[in-house]
């Protein structure tokens, strides 16, 4: 499965890629605080995962993809007190990651799905802008599937539509079943449940985790996650990814 992947390919061979029409693939994620079960790279991990699986659903298709690396950082406000977490400003995000989709547009590749997996309301809107950008810029065809809209969002489950979906029941089952290894399981089941409508609280004003009831980073209820939680999570993510890609077509 290598090949699926651009840092692992001679320029000769992406290039070829390019020519012949493939995807290219643009995982987008965080390094921010993930309570204190999971690590700094959890949404690196997730849009990593989804773009594997929406690769391989494309091959069995005879449609190539080629995956690029990840963008591991973005506007991270909300765990901005955590250590370890690293927050950008807004218009080097923007600027950031508008420079990544043209520079893949400039060298041929035609359609690109920005896979975002750090879902801080104010980051996801500078990856929509970025991709409006480039397609302005470019021509090319850019697809930012929202897994937060419907009809996907509910399909994720109650704690998604409305606890907030961080480091909780939904990431950690996702963690589960991409990387069991980097999730602390004598620490997630410490955890209590911490029942935190985010929405809600961000549209009352709050502006960290703090402020929303998340004083270790987590809010929902990591103890109760599993793998083929997560697993289910996946194929979802995966289903509503590959139909925006498709509909570039």
């Amino acid at each position: 499965m290598s090949t699926l992947y651009a840092a692992q390919l001679s320029w000769p061979k992406l290039q070829a890629l390019a020519h012949s029409g493939a995807y290219a693939l643009l995982p987008v994620g965080s390094t921010e605080a993930h309570g204190p079960h999971l690590p700094l790279n959890v949404d690196v991990l997730i849009a990593e995962e989804v773009c594997l699986r929406v690769a391989m659903r494309l091959q069995i298709k005879n449609q190539p993809a080629v995956i690029f690396p990840a963008v591991a950082y973005g506007l991270t406000e909300f765990a901005a007190a955590f250590s370890g977490t690293v927050s950008l400003s807004a218009p080097t995000v923007e600027a950031m990651l508008t420079e990544v989709l043209t520079g893949i547009a400039k060298h041929g590749f035609t359609r690109i799905g920005v896979f975002n997996h750090h879902l801080e309301p104010a980051h996801f809107a500078l990856v929509q802008k970025a991709a409006a950008h480039t397609r302005a810029a470019t021509g090319v065809k850019v697809a930012v599937p929202d897994h937060r809209k419907k009809p996907t969002g509910p399909r994720l489950g109650a704690e998604f539509t409305h606890g907030g979906s961080h480091a909780g029941h939904y990431e950690t089952s996702l963690m589960l079943a991409t990387a069991p290894q980097w999730v602390d399981e004598e620490e997630r089941h410490k955890l209590p449940e911490l029942k935190v409508d985010l929405p809600a609280r961000i549209k009352a004003g709050a502006k960290n985790f703090h402020e929303c009831g998340g004083p270790l980073a987590y809010l929902g209820n990591p103890a109760a996650a599993t793998a083929e939680e997560g697993h289910r999570l996946f194929e979802i993510l995966a289903d509503v990814s590959e139909q925006a890609l498709l509909g570039l077509s």
